[in-house]
């Protein structure tokens, strides 16, 4: 198979994989809610033969910092506007600390009109962006040696 249609394959494979995994947690939690950002962050992460540590923590990074942001803002409301002012504020804050992922600024966003608990942090979001950057690890390191 030439490496162009290996690497969609792949590509296919680490979205469905992890995105799967994240609906059944998330089915069984009760945080569906969560799933848009995870799959767009699931659809960025392409298999990648020189994988980087590097960039997966930025990606956790900003999941983090906006789960955190999100949480804040809940002390505000949870309108459409104070979802939108919360998500923009963290991707500002993203930039400044070079962590941008935009899929993240749906967490806030999300969590903000779902009103959540400091607990988001860790359910739905930390358990998340693992689970996407795990299972696109281990597809990575497989492609790998497939390519050999």
């Amino acid at each position: 198979m030439e490496l162009g249609r290996k690497y969609k394959l792949f590509a296919f494979l680490n979205l469905a994989i992890s995105i799967t995994i994240v609906t059944f947690a998330s089915i069984e939690t009760h945080v569906t809610f969560i799933l848009p950002p995870f799959l767009a962050t699931s659809a960025t992460k392409l298999p990648d033969l020189a994988w980087k540590f590097q960039r997966s923590l930025v990606i956790v990074s900003s999941y983090l910092l906006s789960a955190s942001i999100g949480i804040i803002f809940v002390l505000l409301g949870s309108g459409i506007f104070i979802a939108v002012l919360a998500s923009i504020i963290a991707y500002g804050i993203e930039l400044i600390l070079n962590i941008e992922h935009p899929p993240s600024i749906l967490a806030t966003f999300l969590g903000v009109l779902k009103r959540v608990s400091p607990i988001y942090i860790l359910h739905p979001v930390l358990v998340g962006v693992l689970t996407i950057e795990g299972i696109n690890y281990v597809i990575s390191r497989i492609m790998k040696i497939s390519k050999k």
